[in-house]
Formats: structure tokens, C-alpha cells, sequence
């Protein structure tokens, strides 16, 4: 078992990378928080459908709009 701050140094290396951060996400349940942190920083949002989508995502997962630090 590797401690946390290894797996977070790991996961910060990949915040440029988003399939490699839902990857980690879905690898393992204590890596989640990590990669939801660099997943969710940043959001482009390309048409009305995919801001329908984010909206209906933070309802339904409150504790991820925290995360979201630019829109």
C-alpha cells in the first residue's frame, strides 16, 4: 500500500491529463477525491446540452461543486 501523498504527487502530475484522472478515479475509491479535485477544477463548457449536463451532475453530487474553480 502506498501512503496518500504519494498517490496525490502521482495524481498532480496527471492534472493535465483527463482520461488518466477518471482512470484513477474509478481504480480506486481512496484516489477519488485526488482526481475529482483536477477533473472538476476547470470547466469548459462547449453548448447548453453539456451545461445541462454539469447542472444535473452537481445536483445529484453536491459535494463535487466545491471543486469547480473556474466555469
Amino acid at each position: 500500500i502506498l501512503p496518500g501523498e504519494l498517490i496525490d504527487q502521482v495524481i498532480d502530475h496527471l492534472h493535465d491529463d483527463p482520461p488518466s484522472l477518471r482512470a484513477c478515479c474509478l481504480t480506486c475509491h481512496a484516489w477519488a477525491p485526488s482526481s475529482r479535485f483536477h477533473i472538476f477544477h476547470d470547466i469548459v463548457l462547449s453548448d447548453a446540452e453539456r451545461a445541462d449536463g454539469l447542472a444535473e451532475h452537481l445536483e445529484t453530487s453536491p459535494h463535487i461543486s466545491p471543486l469547480v474553480r473556474s466555469l
